[in-house]
């Protein structure tokens, strides 16, 4: 079959395989090689043939379930079982079973990273999403980036005129050994 050049309906059209690196949250990029076109007469480059398509959803596919699986492996790692998972988000049983086999949506791998992200929202949707439990995670953040990114983290309170002040100090954490302490702070109004 003769490719023909979109651009000017050439058909002196070379193929040439191209690679390129997928980037995936959480997880190794993904190299994929797939087979373009350059026209010589108008030097246009380009998916020719529509080929690129097919080879980017198995690539993306493939990528998708090797993050699913890396971002399941390290909650599991870090004490959340995939069972608790299923019951905090109120997901059927033997949801994060069909996850492990590759059965995975694009929201349900969105989902897989935001709790990676922010693990505590699980204890927020445990508790029904109650404005209690919201308040103590929005509360919780600052102090996790503080306990995670410094030493000596320290938060106080105050209480004043019924509003709440918080207040987190803590040295920044250097990776250059013996290098200046930085504190840093940071205050509600």
């Amino acid at each position: 079959m003769n490719i023909i050049c979109p651009f000017c309906d050439s058909t002196n059209v070379e193929k040439i395989e191209i690679k390129e690196i997928i980037k995936v949250p959480f997880c190794d990029n993904v190299v994929i090689s797939h087979p373009t076109f350059r026209c010589s007469n108008c030097e246009e480059e380009g998916d020719f043939d529509n080929s690129l398509d097919k080879a980017l959803t198995i690539a993306i596919d493939k990528a998708n379930n090797m993050s699913a699986l890396s971002l399941m492996e390290e909650l599991s790692h870090n004490g959340i079982t995939m069972t608790y998972l299923e019951k905090a988000l109120r997901l059927p049983f033997r949801t994060t079973s069909r996850w492990k086999r590759g059965e995975i949506s694009h929201s349900a791998l969105a989902l897989l990273r935001i709790i990676r992200v922010s693990p505590r929202l699980l204890e927020v949707a445990d508790d029904n999403f109650s404005p209690e439990a919201i308040a103590k995670y929005q509360i919780s953040r600052p102090l996790d980036f503080f306990e995670k990114n410094t030493t000596n983290p320290w938060v106080s309170l105050t209480l004043e005129q019924n509003l709440l002040g918080i207040c987190f100090t803590g040295n920044i954490l250097s990776s250059v050994p013996h290098s200046t302490v930085q504190e840093v702070k940071w205050e509600t109004a």
